[in-house]
């Protein structure tokens, strides 16, 4: 599966994880309740500037590639590349679920990792994209748990990898208007080109 190839790194880049949460507020007394569901999913909005046009038609081809919301591809948060955390971890064991994974495989005795955090659990089009809720405790052997959200869509197997750096999720195109077209551009210079994502799943 390939990366979102961007031609540069972007202006801006806002990742934020979606929670499938529900509020309701009652019209006769104002009183509220919330429902709690699954299926909570990140969603992108990439900002490039000061990109020559040129440079600019493989990332729109890529697009065009894509059919809109139909073509999968990876992406990661560009504002957490976490570069230093070149370790990688794998699963222990089978039949793990939930928003807790026990690990091995990183350097002993550390807090590997803070809580805020991207990793990334899987590989290729089984990637998902997490944000840690806890810090990364490791222990004498290697080993820890990590505590996450959103919940693990899968199960993962036994020596899965788990990774740190520039962790990636699995998305789509929002809608189908996102290529060249719809971006600003003058004098042979994309000045301003959004373009937006959601989890794929």
């Amino acid at each position: 599966m390939e990366h979102l190839p961007l031609p540069k790194p972007p202006k801006s880049c806002v990742f934020r994880l979606v929670p499938n949460s529900h509020l309701h507020v009652s019209k006769t007394n104002n009183a509220s309740e919330v429902y709690d569901h699954e299926g909570a999913y990140w969603e992108f909005e990439i900002e490039l500037t000061n990109v020559l046009e040129a440079d600019a038609l493989a990332l729109d081809a890529f697009l065009a590639k894509c059919r809109g919301s139909v073509g999968r591809f990876l992406c990661f948060d560009y504002r957490f590349l976490q570069d230093d955390l070149d370790s990688f971890a794998r699963v222990t064991s089978s039949f793990q679920d939930g928003n807790l994974l026990k690990v091995t495989g990183l350097p002993v005795n550390s807090v590997y990792a803070k809580a805020g955090n991207r990793i990334q659990i899987g590989t290729g089009e089984n990637a998902e994209l997490k944000i840690l809720t806890s810090d990364v405790v490791v222990d004498s052997q290697g080993e820890c748990e990590l505590e996450f959200e959103s919940p693990l869509r899968q199960i993962p197997a036994s020596n899965t990898p788990v990774y740190f750096k520039r962790p990636e999720g699995v998305f789509r195109l929002l809608d189908n208007k996102q290529g060249l077209a719809e971006a600003q551009v003058k004098n042979g210079f994309v000045t301003s080109w959004k373009i937006k994502g959601r989890e794929a799943f």
